[in-house]
């Protein structure tokens, strides 16, 4: 078996059988507090996209995470998606594509200002809102450079198994810069054209955990978007949920913002 292929099996193994570690007693502090999920983490070793399929199969992976800043409703988070291409050793493997996504944001909930602004009823006890900005490039040099900034509102909606929220940003002129040289710029001036201006997604839970979450953003001016499905159920006692997931449209990545692809796959999350 080659080394990448045996490497990112005893990976999956260790997901696969994994399961809630047990307590000791063990007083040792090594988490910050505040440290939580912020958007899904999750593994498919198995991708096909009309796009790149065959040795060009691609593992897909994204990690992402928060933390509170002293108490507030400040947070700071990171979110990073890498591309592999662990199948293409004719090409040593190489990582295609990594988004990183750092972003800050304050978060209203139920108590807070605005909701005190709003009333105390049953519907405005179920929401809440960020508010934020966030950077997220692939860090390549140009020509091949993506990148964009943006001020974004979040509102969203909390009630047992559904969560809901609809993103709306403005993106800043310099996202929409290119370099006359080709030395700096983000090279997408045209990224609205195809990721819109906003982005609604819902989860619901249902019978044995098992989890929906739809994603759909777009600019209905220009008629292009994108959308996506993803599964998942617990398994191994809850140690890892196993997922499926389907895209369709732009901005699979942001090196194809630009370009329509139809991804399917296969996995397993550490948090949804």
């Amino acid at each position: 078996m080659r080394p990448r292929a045996f490497s990112l099996l005893l990976l999956l193994a260790g997901l696969v059988f994994s399961t809630p570690a047990r307590a000791f007693d063990y007083t040792i502090t090594d988490m910050a507090r505040g440290i939580s999920r912020h958007k899904a983490t999750w593994i498919m070793p198995f991708t096909w996209s009309d796009a790149y399929h065959s040795e060009h199969s691609e593992v897909v992976f994204q990690f992402s995470l928060k933390k509170q800043i002293m108490n507030t409703g400040f947070h700071v988070a990171y979110t990073q998606k890498s591309f592999w291409q662990a199948y293409n050793e004719h090409e040593s493997s190489p990582f295609r594509e990594t988004n990183y996504n750092p972003e800050i944001f304050y978060r209203f909930l139920p108590g807070s200002p605005l909701h005190r602004m709003l009333g105390n009823g049953s519907l405005v006890n179920k929401m809440g809102a960020d508010l934020g900005f966030e950077h997220e490039s692939n860090g390549q040099d140009m020509p091949d450079s993506r990148s964009w900034n943006r001020f974004y509102v979040t509102p969203f909606y909390a009630d047992g198994n559904l969560l809901a929220w609809l993103k709306l940003w403005y993106i800043t002129e310099d996202s929409k810069d290119v370099s006359t040289n080709d030395s700096k710029g983000s090279n997408n001036p045209d990224i609205a054209d195809f990721m819109g201006y906003s982005e609604f997604n819902i989860k619901y839970q249902f019978i044995g955990e098992q989890l929906i979450h739809l994603m759909a953003r777009g600019n209905l001016r220009e008629g292009k978007g994108a959308a996506s499905l993803t599964w998942s159920i617990p398994v191994t006692e809850g140690g890892v949920f196993f997922m499926v997931q389907g895209f369709h449209g732009y901005g699979d990545s942001l090196i194809d913002y630009n370009r329509k692809i139809t991804r399917v796959g296969a996995g397993f999350m550490l948090c949804r």
